[in-house]
């Protein structure tokens, strides 16, 4: 969120022009904050400008995101909404991006009938593929099935890329209706690529379709024309084919990169399929210290995992409570965690 940010920041220097030095430092130093991701000084900086009714449109918006970013969805809507009233000048581009965010925050406050207001009036003023996905999220969300499909076709049309197919395919697959999605990864798999980011993302169509071959020919034209991104999906597609040493051998080179976090854990699973559980826990501990994210959620289950293949039951318990505080929604701890309390 922060790339955007300072990308909408960039788009609207032009307007910055006669305001007043201090209030333009104002709202430099709040932006500086949200960089620090310090955002109470951001919002005082922020209320600072809007006090000198200066960057009144601009403060609002930064301040939503900050609210956002806080998890304060209320707060956050409330500003996106001061941000469109303050609006003197309407530069579509950012009206767009004020209301969409807006959305954003309505929904996560779970207030989805207002939500779903704006999501349409951005659709009437500017519609385009990411509108109806958005759109088309909230409605799967509210369990409107039709309107969430009618809106993804919508996105798709104005979209036709494997990026968008991929997108909708993880919407259905995150609300378990991974056959709705994989409907729309065969449409992806009708569009031709035409460079390493294509190979790659086709190759991750192939891969979620679980045709392996496939996905094994993608990846590694990917590669062949310079992607880095297809190393560690390739190391999988050989696991999953039992190819151990091959996919070994990627994840060593991806060691070398900057994904070093993403390889420990591929070569701990290498380690899981040789049954070589006490070189897999070196591997996911050098992992761990720097992992964040989902690589660390992926490394802490696969610890568990481990001590279960030791059959240390007590440890691997104790390991399931804490990943299950930091990881309350991961449903295949769940499911284990169900096998372990048999134990």
């Amino acid at each position: 969120m922060k790339k955007a940010l300072l990308l909408a920041a960039c788009l609207l220097a032009a307007s910055l022009a006669g305001c007043g030095k201090e209030q333009s430092e104002l709202y430099d130093r709040g932006m500086d904050a949200m960089e620090q991701q310090d955002y109470v000084t951001a919002i005082g900086m922020f209320q600072g400008a809007i006090e000198a009714e200066e960057r009144l449109a601009e403060s609002y918006r930064a301040i939503g995101i900050a609210y956002l970013e806080s998890a304060e969805y209320e707060s956050a809507a409330e500003a996106f909404q001061n941000s469109r009233n303050a609006m003197e000048h309407k530069n579509e581009e950012f009206q767009k991006d004020v209301m969409m965010y807006q959305a954003q925050a309505l929904q996560l406050a779970g207030n989805t009938d207002q939500a779903l207001e704006i999501y349409d009036q951005v659709v009437e003023a500017f519609p385009d593929g990411d509108v109806y996905l958005s759109r088309g999220s909230l409605h799967l969300t509210r369990k409107e099935y039709d309107g969430a499909k009618e809106d993804f076709e919508k996105a798709l049309n104005e979209n036709r890329s494997y990026e968008m197919c991929l997108k909708i395919y993880q919407l259905y697959q995150d609300s378990s209706m991974k056959a709705d999605g994989d409907a729309f990864l065969e449409q992806a798999t009708q569009i031709s690529p035409n460079d390493a980011e294509d190979y790659y993302e086709l190759g991750c169509v192939y891969y979620y379709l679980e045709d392996t071959e496939k996905a094994k020919e993608a990846l590694e034209q990917a590669m062949d024309e310079g992607s880095t991104e297809a190393l560690s999906l390739l190391g999988n597609v050989y696991l999953d084919q039992n190819d151990t040493e091959s996919a070994r051998k990627l994840f060593e080179q991806e060691l070398e990169g900057e994904e070093k976090t993403a390889a420990q854990n591929g070569l701990a699973l290498c380690d899981i399929a040789e049954e070589n559980y006490d070189a897999a826990l070196e591997h996911i501990e050098s992992g761990l210290e720097e992992a964040s994210g989902q690589d660390r959620e992926n490394l802490l289950f696969n610890q568990i995992v481990v001590y279960e293949k030791k059959l240390d039951f007590a440890q691997a318990k104790t390991l399931m409570t804490s990943f299950l505080e930091e990881f309350p929604d991961n449903e295949a701890a769940v499911r284990e965690n169900q096998f372990l309390q048999s134990r």
